[in-house]
């Protein structure tokens, strides 16, 4: 054995030991200990104390608007900025115009948007539709371009019609933003003042722009952006989201090599835009599909967190360093349901931040930022168009607008309202700053209580089910075009599938989607459940559930499904977690404890950190559930509901899937192994 390999051994040995100690003091805590209150670390940082935000406690939402400066809005013609090593980006800007269609004089606030998604298609858009923020997902939009402002849509490099190699969100890409920022501030029509603004890639390429720190920028609208690109997209729990990777990356790729109608609309620019499009073609083989590839046969640093590939691409870890005020926009099912609040929490301590996560998948909330879709009306905040209007009035132009005193944090609450009703809740801070952590033990009876378990009572067993299969399709050359995944664990007819199919097949709905019995009884899925409640509860925050498992394998995925259950036997899904036994350490200078009480385990995800699974051994499991809003009310049951798989959130890379095919997972729930879930109580009097 070489000397590095007995170091790597040691290294992971060692972590072991103190990840494993660490969490297993962290379980008999109970809600007794300190009442040290603390972040979620990054890569880049450890956890942090966590003082609450207190200002804007009685803050309210009202409608913003104001009458259009100009009569109309025009797009100049295509341009190209160059890059220092000679790429070229294509951009497209739409400045205020009179009635006739002449562009006015002067020099305004800029908005800039930068996408993979074509900006020829987002300008389209833009002439579809004439109300809402078409500008949030890159096209021509005369909303905001008529009060005042010029709208600034770049291709990012290697997509659209700019040139380059197209690797997603990473460092060539980034150096692109700097490009775009210094282009627009030696445009005569810029006043100086640059807001950015985006919706999904939009978002995130408007925060990564941010923390470039550029001293032009003075504001940022970002909707439904990613935090975490492995923890909390690509790599949940270990594993691999393969469907929503099968739909995304063939999305942007396609969209990036179809550029026939570009060239007849800018037939001045046909040459370079088709030597574009023969770049991104090649990025297939030499990036697309290498990517894909060493995911899926568990290449360390793709399968894995190791090295900077995912973090390159995570806007979290340097959300810190973001100077201007920065409003987010999430939504409760999204395919960033996790890292919005986490993003907010960077931002909050250096600048004024709000958070808004409404309801919904992430289709949904693209949909509503297009459309400007109100959603005052069940008690949350303005639709996007008056919500960004408000920001980026009180930033750029210096309006007082209120956009500081803005309520700081509005989130949907699911089961907040009588009779269906979509009811929002408005705080201070994120996490709740009322949050209790409050431990209830999965019992051998199939209970949940307070109450520790007993020795000697039962265990419960699930299986490993038949495994995804990811299928890649070929073109009439026999070439690979792209790659799908056929679920085969029933996962396909649940609120997951919706949620990382982008909200797409929530498009045509079914029972399933919304009531969580279809799934758990294809699964095999162990239930917990409290009592019908006495009275309401109230959840909103960061789930952990510590699970003592053994598997007859050497590999093994726990699946934490959280439901309402009402008194007809309908099973609302609340939140989700999934993660592989190997990956179980947890770096405790990084997780999040409240009230001393781990409630979100932070996992290394790194080959170093990687424990060895034993065949019938017992370990303790931390499963980080995504953060929830809900209520539970009275005459419902609180659900915990575990399984051996989600393969429409993760499935196995090839060698992990051979090490768990075939498994049986004992899920233990007594004395010596308590297995539990820490659940963000609120009261509900801080409903509001």
């Amino acid at each position: 054995m070489s000397t590095s390999t007995t170091t790597a051994r040691r290294s992971a040995q060692s972590f072991a030991l103190r990840s494993t100690v660490a969490a297993l003091i962290a379980l008999c805590a109970g809600t007794a200990a300190t009442a040290q209150t603390t972040t979620l670390g990054t890569r880049g940082t450890t956890a942090s104390d966590n003082a609450a935000v207190t200002s804007n406690a009685g803050s309210t939402w009202k409608e913003y608007t104001r009458k259009e400066d100009y009569a109309d809005a025009v797009s100049l013609p295509l341009q190209f900025i160059t890059m220092a090593d000679g790429k070229k980006l294509a951009v497209r800007v739409t400045v205020p115009a009179d009635a006739k269609g002449k562009p006015v004089a002067g020099a305004f606030p800029a908005i800039l948007t930068q996408t993979a998604y074509r900006i020829d298609l987002g300008q389209l858009l833009g002439y579809l539709v004439q109300t809402g923020n078409s500008l949030l997902v890159g096209g021509q939009d005369k909303f905001m371009v008529r009060r005042g402002y010029v709208s600034v849509a770049v291709d990012v490099v290697g997509t659209g019609m700019s040139s380059g190699e197209g690797a997603l969100l990473g460092t060539e890409e980034q150096e692109g933003y700097a490009a775009a920022v210094n282009w627009v501030t030696q445009q005569p029509w810029f006043n100086g003042k640059l807001g950015l603004a985006g919706t999904s890639y939009l978002g995130i390429t408007s925060l990564q722009t941010a923390r470039q720190q550029h001293p032009a920028v003075k504001a940022v609208f970002a909707q439904v952006p990613m935090g975490d690109a492995y923890r909390g997209t690509v790599g949940i729990g270990g594993l691999l989201n393969a469907k929503f990777i099968s739909l995304w990356l063939p999305l942007t790729h396609t969209l990036s090599v179809q550029n026939d109608i570009a060239k007849i609309n800018f037939p001045t620019w046909s040459e370079q835009i088709e030597a574009a499009n023969q770049e991104h073609i090649a990025s297939i083989d030499s990036w697309y599909l290498p990517t894909v590839d060493q995911a899926m046969t568990g290449v360390s640093g793709y399968a894995t967190d190791d090295g900077d590939f995912w973090a390159v691409r995570s806007p979290v870890e340097g959300a810190g360093s973001i100077k201007v005020p920065t409003f987010i926009v999430g939504s409760s099912n999204d395919i960033f349901q996790r890292d919005e609040p986490l993003i907010y929490e960077q931002l909050k301590k250096n600048v004024n931040a709000k958070l808004l996560i409404v309801k919904g998948s992430h289709v949904e909330a693209v949909l509503a930022a297009a459309s400007g879709a109100n959603t005052l009306l069940g008690n949350g905040a303005p639709g996007s168009a008056s919500l960004m209007l408000q920001w980026f009035d009180q930033y750029l132009r210096g309006i007082n607008t209120g956009a500081a005193t803005l309520p700081n944090v509005t989130q949907f609450v699911e089961g907040y309202g009588l009779l269906g009703s979509t009811r929002y809740t408005k705080s201070t801070d994120w996490p709740h700053p009322q949050l209790t952590p409050t431990r209830l033990y999965l019992r051998g009876n199939q209970t949940l209580t307070a109450a520790k378990p007993a020795s000697g009572e039962t265990a419960r067993f699930v299986k490993e089910p038949k495994p995804a299969v990811v299928t890649y399709a070929k073109n009439d050359s026999g070439k690979t075009v792209s790659a799908g995944v056929e679920i085969n664990d029933g996962s396909d007819c649940s609120s997951s599938m919706v949620q990382w199919s982008l909200g797409i097949s929530g498009l045509l709905p079914k029972a399933c989607y919304t009531n969580s019995n279809t799934v758990e009884k294809s699964q095999g899925a162990i239930i917990y459940e409290t009592p019908y409640q006495t009275s309401d509860l109230y959840i909103n925050g960061p789930i952990q559930a510590d699970i003592w498992v053994a598997t007859t394998r050497s590999e093994a995925a726990v699946s934490v499904r959280i439901d309402a259950v009402d008194i007809l036997g309908k099973a609302t899904p609340l939140s989700t977690g999934l993660q592989a036994v190997s990956h179980r350490a947890v770096d405790t200078t990084r997780s999040r404890y409240i009230k001393g009480v781990m409630i979100q385990p932070w996992h290394p995800f790194t080959e170093a950190a990687r424990l060895p699974v034993v065949p019938g051994q017992p370990v303790l499991v931390p499963v980080e559930v995504f953060p929830a809003a809900a209520v539970i009310r009275k005459g419902q049951k609180l659900r915990i509901a575990i399984s051996a798989s989600n393969q429409a959130m993760g499935v196995w890379p090839l060698p992990s899937q051979a090490q768990a095919a075939g498994g049986i997972t004992t899920i233990f729930n007594d004395a010596a192994r308590p297995s539990s879930v820490v659940l963000p109580v609120v009261p509900t009097s801080a409903l509001n």
